[in-house]
C-alpha cells in the first residue's frame, strides 16, 4: 500500500506525472514556528526576499504559497510588500535557533528561482549581520541550501524517471 502525503496519494501524484515543481517542496523547518508573530515575521521577510529584485517569479510565488500552507496562514500571497522594515522584522527574532531557522529558510527561498540576485544577497547579508552569524556559519548555511536545492531536483528526477 502506498503512503499518503500532504498532496494526496503517491498513485494520484504518479498518475498526474507528478505535477509538482521542485520548488514546491521547500519549507523544511517552518512547522517549528509556534507563535503567530514569528509566522508573520517570517512571511514578511519571505515576501521581501521574493520581491527583492522587483519581480516575484513563479517559483518564488509557489514557495510563498507552500510557506503559508505549512504555517496554516490564509493570507493573500499577492501582497508582497512587507509592512515593516527589515530591521523591525528581524528584531522580533531573538532566539539563536529561530534566527538559524529563519536564515536557512530564507536562503532556500533565495535559491528557489535559480538566481541568487544581488538584491536577495543584500537582504541575506543584512540578516547575517543582524543575527550575528559568522562568515564560517554563513558559508555552511549557504552550502547546505545549495546542496538541498540540488538534492530536491535530483529527487524529483528520480521520482519522474527512476531508470
Amino acid at each position: 500500500m502506498a503512503r499518503r502525503n500532504a498532496t494526496g496519494s503517491v498513485e494520484a501524484l504518479l498518475q498526474k506525472r507528478i505535477n509538482i515543481q521542485p520548488e514546491e517542496l521547500t519549507a523544511l523547518f517552518l512547522h517549528f514556528l509556534e507563535t503567530r508573530s514569528h509566522k508573520q515575521a517570517f512571511l514578511e521577510l519571505a515576501h521581501a526576499v521574493a520581491n527583492a529584485d522587483g519581480f516575484v517569479s513563479g517559483s518564488e510565488m509557489r514557495y510563498l504559497r507552500s510557506v503559508m500552507a505549512e504555517m496554516g496562514m490564509e493570507e493573500n500571497v499577492r501582497q508582497v510588500a512587507p509592512r515593516r522594515t527589515l530591521a523591525e522584522i528581524l528584531e522580533e527574532v531573538r532566539e539563536p535557533q529561530l534566527r538559524h531557522l529563519f536564515f536557512v529558510e530564507i536562503l532556500i527561498l533565495a535559491y528557489a528561482d535559480g538566481d541568487y540576485s544581488e538584491d536577495e544577497k543584500e537582504i541575506v547579508m543584512d540578516m547575517k549581520r543582524q543575527f550575528n552569524i559568522s562568515d564560517e556559519a554563513y558559508e555552511t548555511f549557504k552550502s547546505w541550501a545549495i546542496q538541498y536545492d540540488q538534492h530536491k531536483i535530483e529527487g524529483m528526477k528520480l521520482i519522474l524517471n527512476p531508470s
